[in-house]
């Protein structure tokens, strides 16, 4: 479901409620989006989301930068004989997070030729340089205040992600032309959550906004 289609459906029920209050179709997908992150958050807890790959999408094109070791400010990256760092900022695309990591999935060469990488931590980071000999860090990626960091000297990746905003998603890829709105973009949830989410989204707003039930409600959605 499209963003547009599923902000029409709430509005459409909430005007059902009450035709006098004005709902922004902003505050409307920014709720939708909430409650479809809760939900999601929950299943990947639960790893119960893993097999469900419609919900993640390639970012064909991720760009890097060299970053000097030494002058890094996370120290345990002073060891790498290497490292590189994303050029953008992964904050706006929403990632969902969890006691598992972040919802980016993997990362792998643009040409698919390399080892996968997964996602680890500075503390994992830590244990691994303190072995002798351990080469692990290599096929580990880091995110760290919304930056992809690799312990190596690289260009371009690509990954796997679940991010809830499609449209900031495309303006984060730097091989790819967005000419859609971000009302184009689908709405990222399973579709066996979408219409709890609708329902969630319309009690969540009517009783933010206080909007009383009709005695008689115009069930006309054509109606203004």
């Amino acid at each position: 479901m499209k963003n547009a289609e599923l902000v029409s459906r709430i509005s459409n029920q909430l005007r059902m409620l009450s035709k006098d209050d004005y709902i922004s179709d902003r505050f409307v997908l920014s709720t939708a989006k909430s409650i479809a992150k809760k939900f999601i958050t929950q299943k990947l807890q639960k790893r119960s989301l893993d097999r469900d790959m419609s919900l993640f999408k390639e970012i064909t094109c991720i760009e890097f930068e060299p970053v000097d070791t030494f002058s890094c400010s996370f120290v345990e990256f002073r060891t790498c004989e290497a490292l590189s760092k994303s050029v953008k900022s992964l904050e706006d695309i929403e990632l969902v997070f969890t006691r598992y990591g972040s919802s980016l999935k993997e990362l792998y060469s643009i040409d698919r030729n390399s080892t996968v990488l997964t996602e680890s931590t500075l503390y994992q980071l830590r244990g691994d340089s303190n072995r002798e000999g351990s080469e692990e860090a290599n096929d580990k990626f880091y995110l760290l205040n919304g930056h992809i960091y690799v312990p190596f000297k690289i260009k371009a990746l690509s990954g796997l992600v679940l991010a809830l905003d499609q449209f900031e998603l495309d303006e984060l890829c730097d091989c790819e032309e967005n000419c859609e709105s971000a009302w184009d973009k689908e709405f990222i949830c399973p579709d066996s959550m979408l219409e709890d989410v609708i329902r969630y989204a319309v009690e969540n707003i009517a009783m933010t906004k206080q909007i009383p039930e009709d005695s008689k409600p115009d069930l006309n959605n054509n109606s203004k």
